[in-house]
């Protein structure tokens, strides 16, 4: 009896090794279903849900692949690993890339005239601007970007790090004279750099991801930001004044491989693109929920803010004229009066809400 029961016991853990053995060889021949597509999304900011631009890639991540039912996996690229905004610009264009996330900067070196979103004083408020962002501006924008870089489609713009602002490391700025002889970094741009010149300082183009340090080593001595970049990058470690003059408010762009977006079935395109769309939507909700904690973090933190009357204030606005002859004077008046007529637009919508 015993024996038999052993030859049993013998014969079921043989049957059991052999199912495992099946089950093994079964997943070998069949391991989890991988995404059918790849999407690459490359930024400039930190890996860090302080930081905007990684808010916004991980919320497209997260829609994307969800809604995708695993479909179309979305990896992320931060801190400028794939290049600066350019760079990944020209790799998207390329078909290398599948998507990039810019400031207009990443735009500018390929179509100038768009660094009119860049003139100063011209938005007056929050409303004003998201307005604009959502208007008649974009879709002129989109279809400008695809005939010169055929391949890159805008898909959504986001409030991409509030309103530009004059940080420095030592000197507290009051008006416009105090920027005088200043070493203020801006972006690559002829136009950010003619306006910083315009007020007496000297425009140092730096890149993002070399600005901790230009401000630490005293290359700058400030720059043109807003405060939740400044406190998710720890600029403030060295920046310790800031005057509100929101001279300009700070797009973000999130584009697509064109051909990429094209190559997927008709239901992924849609899942991608409203993917954008929430993207955009998430990062400009958290810009605006974290600018007032962001300045109360940068007081903390030993910086002092400068709101300036409206005499100090007004010492900056000469500026916004300068700007409008100097951007005629080099690019026509094309896209000038095209966006300010979508101001005009949308600050009349903002009147009717």
């Amino acid at each position: 009896m015993t024996n038999n029961l052993s030859k049993k016991e013998c014969m079921m853990k043989l049957t059991m090794c052999i199912v495992a053995f099946v089950v093994m060889v079964g997943l070998m021949a069949n391991p989890a279903a991988a995404a059918d597509f790849t999407l690459k999304i490359a930024h400039a900011g930190p890996a860090t849900m302080n930081n905007d631009d990684y808010v916004g890639s991980t919320s497209l991540k997260k829609y994307i692949e969800e809604k995708s039912d695993g479909a179309i996996e979305v990896q992320i690229f931060p801190g400028n690993q794939l290049g600066n905004y350019q760079e990944v610009m020209e790799q998207v264009n390329a078909g290398v890339l599948e998507s990039a996330h810019v400031s207009i900067g990443g735009v500018t070196p390929f179509i100038p005239e768009l660094s009119v979103v860049d003139l100063q004083y011209v938005l007056p408020n929050d409303e004003v601007a998201y307005a604009f962002m959502a208007g008649s501006f974009t879709d002129k924008m989109r279809d400008a970007i695809l005939e010169q870089l055929p391949n890159v489609r805008l898909t959504a713009v986001s409030d991409g790090g509030r309103w530009r602002s004059f940080f420095t490391t030592d000197k507290a700025i009051h008006t416009a004279d105090d920027l005088k002889g200043l070493k203020i970094r801006t972006i690559s741009s002829s136009l950010q750099q003619e306006f910083v010149k315009s007020l007496g300082a000297s425009a140092t183009p730096v890149a993002w991801g070399e600005l901790y340090t230009a401000l630490a080593t005293g290359v700058v001595d400030g720059t043109k930001n807003g405060t939740p970049d400044v406190m998710s990058n720890k600029f403030y470690e060295s920046i310790k004044h800031l005057i509100l003059d929101r001279h300009t408010f700070l797009f973000g762009y999130y584009f697509v491989s064109d051909s990429w977006l094209k190559s997927l079935p008709e239901n992924l395109q849609k899942v991608v693109l409203d993917g954008f769309t929430a993207a955009a939507a998430e990062q400009t909700k958290f810009n605006a929920e974290t600018e007032a904690s962001a300045n109360e973090d940068f007081i903390a933190a030993g910086g002092e803010i400068y709101e300036p009357t409206a005499a100090d204030r007004e010492t900056f606005l000469g500026a916004r004229q300068h700007m409008e002859d100097w951007y005629v004077e080099k690019y026509g008046d094309k896209w000038l009066k095209i966006m300010l007529s979508a101001v005009e637009e949308a600050q009349a919508k903002v009147n009717n809400q």
